[in-house]
């Protein structure tokens, strides 16, 4: 039987699922701990074999793809010129090409924001500012600033279209590479993030996962397509949108809960419509990620004891003192499993407290805005999912609890007030990684991923 490889290399553990490349039938899955210290392609070698062994019979690989997070995934910072709007419009785009924004900077670029940018690493800079024709000067001296500040980095320039070629001939002129895509921002009010998305992407593949150093076979950098939260964001827009022989299923949101962080995608066919509702000033894009680097069940254990830590003391049995001492062992080792109902019930508590979080800064609050010469009015800031019809969660304590359905609704069910979170979604687990692993398929049959997708989610298009 033929079969394509589908692997995500983790920071701690390679994933791996076989699949029937032509119906998108899940054949097995398996992972091994991350070979990070010697060569990545040792532990994608252990999880093949033991995917093989489980198939139990003949499987040839005719294909492998892979995804990464593994070496601190992709590190990208964000430059623009008005924070609420052009950096954030950067930002949100190197969120959606599966991005680590270490820092995200705006206005003139004074020395201070150079160290900040420098401090940060980044393997991409986003440069972005200016709408289409405005602010062409302001623009092109931060590219100035940056090409003399020499930093050891490479560039997609996504501002004012009039002044990018001059931006990024100003940049290469300094020996630093630079592309130009599509600005994020053409108009205001209008955020367009697919170019610089993909710009994003290409930097990735062809130059920052092969310097990385992570594995010496040939075979690793010609595997990997994309970061990792790059192919849950692909899976969530697949499932939603689904493709033209694939009906999608509608509006779809999902919970990815790492031990560092906690990513939130959501994917919508519409916005719906508010009469009497002000939009947001940076309307949030149809295909929308967000990471939350203070949540998580290992690393980022003590940022959720600090956002919800009164609701997770007087939920378990465990004094401050002791709390803390259980979160400090978590954050000390991420491969750490409780092995006693105690400690089973605690991490149980820090994903709910991931969730609940992390859907409150990924979805849209409905604000009461008053003013001095009128009456009050109603704003809406961020998305407004509140008729998603699909939540799902994924990421390991989603594929090995058999409580995830129910960390997912407690979380919910203690949405913030005026809150545009899922009102009455279905709740689904993704239980054998699938959407990472279909979102990798559908870069070589779109058809078969979506398929992938609806069978193993248990779910029916729309």
């Amino acid at each position: 039987m033929g079969a394509i490889a589908l692997a995500d290399f983790g920071s701690t553990y390679t994933k791996l699922s076989l699949v029937d490349p032509e119906e998108g039938r899940l054949l097995a899955r398996a992972e091994a701990p991350t070979s990070i210290g010697t060569d990545l392609m040792e532990g994608y070698a252990a999880a093949l074999e033991t995917a093989r062994r489980a198939c139990g019979e003949t499987v040839e690989v005719e294909e492998a793809i892979a995804a990464s997070s593994a070496g601190g995934g992709l590190r990208v910072a964000a430059v623009g010129l008005v924070a609420d709007l052009t950096a954030a419009a950067a930002r949100q785009a190197a969120l959606n090409a599966g991005a680590r924004v270490g820092a995200v900077l705006a206005g003139r670029l004074e020395p201070a924001h150079l160290e900040e940018l420098r401090a940060a690493q980044p393997e991409i800079v986003l440069f972005a500012g200016g709408t289409d024709g405005g602010q062409g000067e302001l623009v092109l001296e931060n590219a100035r600033r940056l090409a003399e500040a020499q930093l050891p980095t490479r560039f997609v320039v996504a501002c004012n279209s009039v002044v990018a070629a001059e931006v990024a001939e100003i940049l290469e002129e300094a020996g630093t590479a630079a592309e130009v895509a599509g600005n994020v921002m053409p108009r205001l009010g209008e955020i367009e993030v697919e170019s610089a998305r993909e710009a994003i992407l290409r930097a990735f593949l062809d130059h920052v996962i092969g310097g990385k150093g992570l594995s010496h076979d040939p075979d690793f950098k010609r595997m990997v397509r994309m970061p990792t939260p790059e192919a849950v964001l692909e899976a969530t827009r697949l499932l939603s949108q689904g493709t033209e022989r694939v009906p999608g299923v509608g509006d779809v949101l999902v919970v990815d809960v790492g031990g560092a962080t906690t990513d939130v995608h959501s994917s919508r066919l519409a916005e719906a419509a508010t009469p009497g509702v002000e939009d947001p000033l940076l309307p949030p894009p149809p295909t929308l990620r967000t990471v939350e680097g203070d949540l998580g069940l290992r690393s980022g254990s003590a940022g959720v004891l600090a956002a919800d830590g009164q609701w997770i003391e007087t939920e378990t049995a465990l004094g401050g003192e002791a709390l803390g001492q259980a979160v400090a062992l978590r954050s000390k080792d991420s491969k750490w499993i409780p092995d006693d109902p105690e400690g089973a019930r605690l991490d149980q508590l820090l994903a709910v407290g991931c969730v609940t979080h992390a859907l409150r800064r990924h979805c849209g609050t409905m604000l009461l805005s008053r003013s001095d010469n009128g009456p009050p009015t109603l704003v809406r800031d961020g998305p407004d999912l509140r008729e998603v019809e699909q939540v799902l969660g994924t990421g390991g304590v989603f594929a090995h609890r058999k409580d995830g359905c129910e960390i997912l609704a407690t979380a919910l069910e203690r949405r913030a007030p005026r809150s545009l979170s899922p009102h009455d979604p279905a709740l689904r687990v993704d239980g054998n990684y699938v959407l990472a692993a279909a979102g990798l398929l559908s870069t070589a049959n779109p058809d078969a991923a979506a398929l992938l997708l609806q069978r193993e989610l248990d779910l029916v298009s729309a």
